[in-house]
Parts: C-alpha cells; structure tokens; sequence
C-alpha cells in the first residue's frame, strides 16, 4: 500500500523560516509520507529540495493544478489564504490542515471563518500561538496540536575553530522590515558600543528580498553614521553556514541582539543558543519559551537591552546564565521528536477519516499518480 501524500502549500520560498522548517521536517516525514511542497513564489527555495520535491504556482489556476497534481490524502496551507480557494477548485484532494507561525499583520485571514471551512487540524508551534489562536475562537474550527519548530542535525555538530576576530561581533538576523525593528537594533547597538569596555562590530545578516526603500534607507544609515563605522551586512547566508555564523560569535565573545515585534517561535533565537551564542531578545510572543529571564527586556526598553548587550562582552558569568536554557531548547527542537509529534498528528486525522484517505489513494493509483 503506498504511503499517504502530503504537501505543504506556502507564500514565500524565502531561504529561513517556515521553509527552513520544511527543509528540516524533510527526511523524518519522507520516512511516513511522500512529501511535497508548493510555493506561490520562489526566491531560491525550490533548489534546496531534492528534485520534484517542490514546485511553483504562482495563479489560482496554476494553484489548483499543483494540488490535483499531488492528489494529497492531507493538504497543509501555512499561513498563505489563497491556496484555500485552490484547494476548493481542485476538489477539495484529501484533509485540509491549517498552520499557523505569523505573528504580523498578516493573521487577520484567521478572523475570516468561511475562508477556514473545511480545516480538520490546525498545528501551530508553541504555548505562546496556542493561547493567540484560542484568542481567534479557532478552537471551535478545529482541534489545535503544538509541534515546535525542529532543528536538523548539522545545527548539533560540533562547531570547527572559530577565527579570532579583534572585535566581538554584535548580531543581527532578520528581514528588513519594521516587524523585526533593525532601526532599533541599529540605535542599540550604537548606544551599547559608546563607552563600552571591548569594541564591538555590528554584523546584519538580512535583507536579500527587502524593498528598494529598505536597502536605500539601511544603507543611508551605515554611510552617515560614524559610530557605525565598520558595520559588516550580509543580505544573504546560506543557511547551511549559519550554525558557523552563530558558533563564531559566540567564540569570540559576541552577542545576537533580537529587536523583533514579536515571534511565533523564535527560530534564530534557537539557533542561535544552540551553537553557544548568548542572545538579548525583548520578553514578546514564544521568546520567554526559550530564554532565561536574565536574557529578556521588557517590550520597549532600550535602555535596559542596551545595559544587557553591553554587559554581555564582558562578563562570563552572565554569558552563561543568559546560555542556561541551551539544553532545553536543543531537546524542544529535536527533529526525530518533533517530526513525530506532527506524524502522530497526521495520523491521528487520517485514521478520523478512513473513507476519505482510501479513495484519494485508490483515485491516485487509478490514474497512475
């Protein structure tokens, strides 16, 4: 009997994120599921898969075309309304599960009930969603399970020599865009660097799809600021260098600071405590899931992320504590754990409908799929 199909619909093929999800969840669904991914738009995701793994389709039409393709026993949209719709107009091919990350403006499609027809299961990634989803009434939709966000096995190798570098690197990782706030996390990093005891450089990883006004705006901040003379930015790391990234700044006695909104999660969060980096991250959304109270400012409070940055080039005994919960987070984010977690719950939702599961694979079969 073949395995049960499943594919993943989503907006952005964007390196990072939810496609770094998908890329990790990989070879522990393949072992249950044939698995499938479709985009809307490509920005260099679809090279990452193995080939036939995952497509574009970028219209309606051509949406609703990619799902009959699949012809999956369980479809996943994440985050990305459109693919509802396309679904439909394929005949509505197997379950239909929701998964929710966004934190941003974006989550208003949730309010929209009549979109959401037909979810069966609804995944979502931490304690921190759960609660914002039962805020949406969404548990009267559908049965709400939390798979946390997985980090494959590179992330858990042991890190090669770091290169000494004369200054400790202050870190920042994210899009640019006033949800991640990186002219905030400019502003502390030049506050934190004045009168500091060891100097600092403040390296950006980020930026490789942002708007021309974005980038006109970023680099007219760097080219006018002496204090931040010397900034390093890199719009684009591929990410299976960024465990390297992350082991290095850490060695050399650096710091990732996070200025974001908000957070689903927190994957670079993770990533980041993982390879040894300690990170300074305002007290929103998942964050406190991850980090210890010593690492956390209070939503707002420059002046105090700006005190812990500093404090944190210097002090070891504090570069420790704000590590303290790296343990945790690399047992949260296992991926044999975790992609167990999200096949038990696919199970659990194909065994709830049986009829439905054989007669997409009896279909599937019938024509050769």
């Amino acid at each position: 009997m073949s395995r049960p199909r499943i594919l993943f619909c989503y907006r952005y093929g964007v390196l990072g994120g939810v496609s770094a999800q998908l890329l990790n969840r990989l070879p522990y669904l393949s072992r249950d599921f044939d698995v499938q991914v479709v985009y809307e738009r490509d920005h260099g995701m679809v090279g990452q898969f193995p080939p036939g793994v995952a497509s574009v389709a970028d219209t309606p039409d051509e949406m609703a075309a990619a799902i009959r393709r699949a012809w999956p026993d369980i479809t996943v949209v994440i985050d990305s309304p459109r693919f509802f719709e396309a679904w439909r107009a394929a005949g509505s091919l197997g379950q239909l599960v929701l998964e929710v990350h966004t934190t941003t403006a974006n989550r208003t499609y949730l309010r929209d009930k009549r979109q959401l027809q037909g979810v069966s299961r609804i995944i979502t990634v931490s304690r921190y969603m759960e609660r914002l989803l039962h805020g949406f009434g969404l548990t009267d939709l559908a049965p709400i399970t939390v798979v946390p966000n997985c980090l494959d096995a590179r992330w858990r190798e042991p890190a090669p020599p770091a290169p000494p570098l004369d200054t400790a690197p202050l870190l920042w990782v994210g899009k640019l865009d006033g949800h991640k706030r990186w002219r905030t996390a400019l502003d502390i990093m030049e506050a934190a660097r004045a009168g500091a005891e060891r100097p600092s450089t403040p390296v950006l990883i980020g930026g490789f799809t942002a708007p021309a006004a974005e980038l006109q705006a970023l680099t007219t901040r760097l080219a006018n600021s002496a204090s931040l003379a010397g900034t390093v930015w890199w719009p684009r790391v591929e990410y299976d260098l960024m465990p390297r990234v992350y082991s290095a700044v850490g060695a050399n006695g650096g710091v990732h600071l996070c200025t974001s909104m908000n957070e689903s999660f927190g994957m670079a969060v993770a990533e980041s405590v993982i390879r040894g980096c300690p990170v300074i991250a305002p007290a929103v959304g998942a964050l406190p899931e991850l980090l210890p109270p010593a690492a956390l400012y209070h939503e707002g409070d420059w002046t105090t992320a700006t005190g812990k940055l500093r404090r944190a080039l210097t002090d070891k005994g504090f570069r420790d504590e704000l590590l303290a919960t790296s343990a945790a987070v690399s047992e949260l984010t296992e991926p044999e754990r975790v992609c167990d977690r999200y096949q038990r719950a696919m199970a659990e939702l194909l065994g709830e409908h049986p009829a439905t599961t054989t007669s997409a694979a009896a279909a599937a079969e019938s024509e050769g799929r």
